[in-house]
């Protein structure tokens, strides 16, 4: 088995680092909020170059977790890692602001364990939230301004691992494992004038765990010599998760610092939070090596959520994802150029949030370049790049709208694995 050199490890490891670090920003996206947080994408870096496109693409070198049937297309060992650069213009009706973070997007290995078996496992995100607003608002039954500041953040990951067979051309999978995190959700009010009126600051802290589990089926048929349609289903179950909560609120004159009376607190209280089951189908069109065309259709019944058996602002969401890519000659053997992939897409549908009978719409256009890397007959890699530019929501009815810019980097690096040797 062949490995990459130290020094390259030393350099990718310097670019990771040098990304998270220049790269870091101020968030916040005040509809994080509610729910879980906003739900992250967990489309590989290739992928979301075309919209997202993901469900029914077999890769070869690449792990897609997105449908874990998709396993049996691997032809290699991948390891792979993404990050991605966010970058949102929070807009009122009356003013905006731009915000922005950098942040580790997935880890991942998979690898065939024969030629009908493929097996992945890794790191992938499932929500973030982080918050910090304030308004002001006049209370007439005591005559007073009362500021208000809300802030929070956290977010849910999960670890995963699946493995999936082909029978002819067809293929089921699945994928398991557990999902973790931590939400905080804080609040704060206080009086501005002298009034004897306590201010109050109330500290919430969710942790939250529990297993998932994901199933899919894939159809990879050759139509004609030249043409391959592949379709793809995925179905992830509803579950009740694990939720642990603990809440202290405070009394206060003057700041928080000058604590009056801690009015109540409860540690430890557990309870369950009420996850949607995802539904999603895609199908894909590829013309051998040349180029491919798809469309995905995702659906969750986000509407079901509770947390602790109380609903939230959300409702049912679904995005609909079209895109293709294109390689000029995959067989080249002069030019880098001519088996560089280009990729364009865009995906629309609704959020899951919903706010004063209006559910927020998300729509975004996508391009995505890959340059691949051969350092031997048995390894090589490739470097993925892609942006999406968009928006959500909407300044209608004192509502927020986010026009954002996501720039995504990923690195997959490919190996053969259990090669028999010729030679002792």
């Amino acid at each position: 088995m062949q490995y990459w050199s130290s020094k390259n490890n030393f350099y990718l490891v310097f670019l990771i680092l040098f990304y998270n670090i220049s790269l870091q920003a101020q968030e916040n996206s005040p509809y994080s909020r509610y729910g879980i947080g906003n739900i992250r994408d967990i489309e590989n870096v290739a992928n979301r170059g075309m919209g997202g496109v993901s469900i029914a693409d077999d890769n070869l070198q690449i792990a897609n977790p997105t449908n874990p049937a998709t396993y049996t297309g691997l032809k290699l060992a991948s390891y792979q890692i993404g990050l991605v650069l966010h970058r949102v213009t929070i807009k009122s009706s009356t003013e905006s602001n731009q915000v922005g973070k950098s942040t580790l997007s997935y880890v991942n290995i998979g690898f065939p364990i024969s030629k009908k078996t493929g097996f992945s496992f890794g790191l992938l995100p499932v929500s973030t939230a982080r918050y910090n607003m304030q308004t002001s608002d006049y209370n007439a039954s005591v005559g007073s301004l009362v500021n208000n500041s809300y802030y929070g953040g956290g977010g849910i990951q999960k670890i995963y691992l699946g493995a999936a067979h082909r029978f002819g051309d067809y293929s089921i999978g699945f994928n398991t494992g557990y999902q973790f995190g931590n939400i905080i959700n804080s609040s704060e009010s206080s009086f501005t004038d002298s009034l004897n009126i306590l201010s109050n600051n109330i500290y919430g802290r969710s942790l939250i765990g529990g297993v998932f589990w994901q199933v899919g089926g894939l159809m990879n048929k050759e139509i004609t010599k030249d043409y391959t349609l592949k379709i793809g289903l995925t179905y992830t179950g509803a579950q009740k998760i694990t939720v642990k909560k603990e809440t202290f609120w405070e009394s206060y004159f003057g700041d928080v610092d000058n604590v009056v009376s801690k009015v109540d607190s409860s540690v430890n209280a557990r309870g369950k939070i009420q996850m949607p089951f995802n539904v999603g189908a895609g199908a894909i069109l590829a013309h051998g090596l040349n180029w491919q065309i798809g469309a995905d259709y995702q659906y969750s019944n986000w509407k079901s959520f509770t947390s602790f058996g109380l609903p939230d602002s959300l409702n049912n969401s679904w995005t609909l994802r079209v895109g293709g890519a294109y390689i000029p000659d995959a067989n080249s053997v002069n030019s880098y150029w001519k088996k560089m992939t280009f990729r364009v897409g865009f995906y629309t549908g609704k959020d899951i949030y919903n706010f004063k009978g209006a559910q927020l719409s998300k729509t975004a256009g996508t391009a995505g370049i890959e340059y691949p890397i051969r350092r031997t007959n048995n390894t090589i890699g490739q470097i993925n790049a892609s942006v999406e530019v968009g928006s959500r929501g909407t300044t209608d009815n004192n509502l927020l709208k986010e026009n954002f810019t996501h720039i995504s980097l990923g690195f997959t690096f490919n190996d053969k694995w259990f090669l028999r040797r010729r030679y002792d």
